[in-house]
């Protein structure tokens, strides 16, 4: 009998996982202790947070919604643990700092910002809630002029922030070690975003296999002993603009511990072991750096689950020591190795697109890099492979990954803003968010933003958001 290539499982499964016996736990989402968010756990517990509480089991996937129930607007899909931000619901700076901003702007006592109370009127009108799912986080500015909100500015949403990261060392200080980074083959990617122009940065599709060519993507790869810094041969993280400088790629070194130990990070705390307090925060960096000047917001995350260290940081525009529009952006990850390059594709997945006011749902099958679908819409996806019969491939083209000479994709390659070209039409744009949950990063929510470029006479560049999709992992490879 031959091997079967294929494991049918579903995520979010309660049947998979032995809850019962499990201790409920109580997190905190803080943006500010945040009452009103609209909660649902994998092990079937749901509510509404008050002042930022909410239950939850170990090994849980929590989702959050705007809305008085699942059928608002989701937020974020993530490993559910003792305190969530907004910092760690998204691996994308912008939209990081605008769902603060969204927040404030909702929050029915703005002249108390030591909490945040949703006004729960607005998210139960059933037009505002249409409105609210028609908006792309990333894009704040250009996609919440429906909403009629008076929307809190960059700065103050940013000063926030900081001020809410005060509240979260003075509460959830712990020792407890989360994580012990030490021997262990380490991966970081850094992942530019825009320039300090403003221009976005993009990896042309049609120019992947050049050997000339690179997308706007870093990497070094190393592991932490007790003595040494092991760094081994890699592209390096070295950026001019969103040209990444490939004579700087990095060989193989090895630097004493303690000179390491001051660059930050998982280093840090690698000997000693690392706490939730060393891992996660936020701050604003304004001061002198060798012969420049930082002025941006600098935000780092841990999830224990998936074990996957996030950075991000976002300049802040000008100030009295800084004249240029100072917009760059950019995010990295640090993960395992054996981790990064696990996401499994192959399987059935549930698109959910909106666009204006439709909805729409449809079922894919991905497999031996081709995309099907079936010939009628569904609400249930069905799991026999028969049922896909037309190809559509090409109307997928920049869900690149699907061609990885094998069925799992690396979790940089599912966060980057591609610019792919389709038979007889003009280059498209697609922004990809992944941000994985659970222990094999399999339970998170792929999100397709397709967008058109508008460029202003100073050289920034806004990317509008015309149509989104979601994409659930039904069933497939483990």
């Amino acid at each position: 009998m031959k091997k079967m290539k294929w494991i049918l499982f579903v995520l979010l499964s309660v049947s998979n996982k032995s809850y019962s016996s499990s201790e409920i736990k109580t997190g905190f989402f803080i943006d500010s202790p945040v009452t009103g968010l609209y909660y649902e756990t994998s092990s079937n517990l749901s509510g509404v947070t008050k002042k930022g509480a909410f239950d939850y089991r170990s090994g849980d996937v929590v989702q959050f919604f705007l809305g008085k129930d699942n059928t608002g607007y989701l937020i974020s899909t993530l490993s559910a643990q003792e305190v969530i931000t907004p910092t760690l619901a998204s691996t994308t700076p912008s939209k990081s700092i605008n769902l603060t901003r969204l927040l404030l702007s909702l929050d029915s006592t703005p002249n108390n910002r030591d909490e945040i109370t949703l006004a729960s009127r607005a998210l139960s009108d059933t037009a505002f809630q249409q409105q609210l799912k028609q908006i792309d986080l990333s894009t704040l500015d250009q996609s919440a002029q429906q909403l009629d909100l008076d929307l809190v500015s960059i700065k103050d949403a940013v000063h926030h922030l900081n001020q809410s990261q005060s509240y979260i060392e003075k509460n959830f200080t712990s020792n407890e070690v989360i994580y012990r980074p030490l021997n262990k083959r380490l991966v970081s990617v850094y992942i530019q975003k825009q320039d300090w122009r403003g221009r976005r940065c993009y990896y042309d599709l049609k120019y992947k296999d050049h050997p000339k060519y690179s997308p706007p993507l870093g990497r070094i790869e190393y592991s932490i002993g007790t003595e040494y810094l092991t760094q081994y041969p890699s592209i390096g993280d070295y950026f001019r603009g969103c040209q990444l400088i490939k004579e700087k790629a990095l060989s193989h070194d090895q630097i004493p511990i303690q000179k390491a130990l001051g660059w930050g990070g998982l280093i840090a705390c690698s000997v000693s072991g690392c706490t939730r307090s060393d891992l996660n925060g936020f701050s604003v960096e304004n001061r002198q750096d060798e012969d420049s000047w930082k002025y941006r917001s600098v935000a780092m995350n841990f999830d224990p689950e998936t074990q996957l260290y996030m950075s991000k940081t976002q300049g802040l525009g000008k100030n009295e020591h800084i004249q240029y529009l100072n917009k760059g952006e950019s995010f990295g990850f640090v993960y395992e190795k054996t981790k990064g390059s696990t996401i499994a594709f192959e399987g059935v997945w549930q698109q959910t697109q909106y666009e204006g006011e439709k909805i729409t749902q449809s079922c894919l099958l991905i497999e031996n890099k081709r995309i099907l679908t079936t010939q009628s819409k569904k609400e249930i996806c069905p799991t026999n492979k028969t049922s896909y019969t037309t190809d559509v491939t090409e109307q997928y083209g920049d869900m690149w990954w699907v061609q990885n000479s094998t069925p799992y994709a690396e979790l940089e390659q599912m966060n980057l803003l591609v610019r792919w070209h389709e038979k007889r039409k003009k280059p498209q744009y697609t922004s990809w968010e992944y941000l994985p949950a659970g222990t094999a990063w399999d339970e998170g929510l792929l999100y397709r933003y397709q967008q058109d470029k508008h460029r202003y006479p100073n050289g920034s560049e806004d990317m509008n958001t015309f149509r989104i999709s979601e994409f659930r992992k039904i069933t497939g490879r483990i």
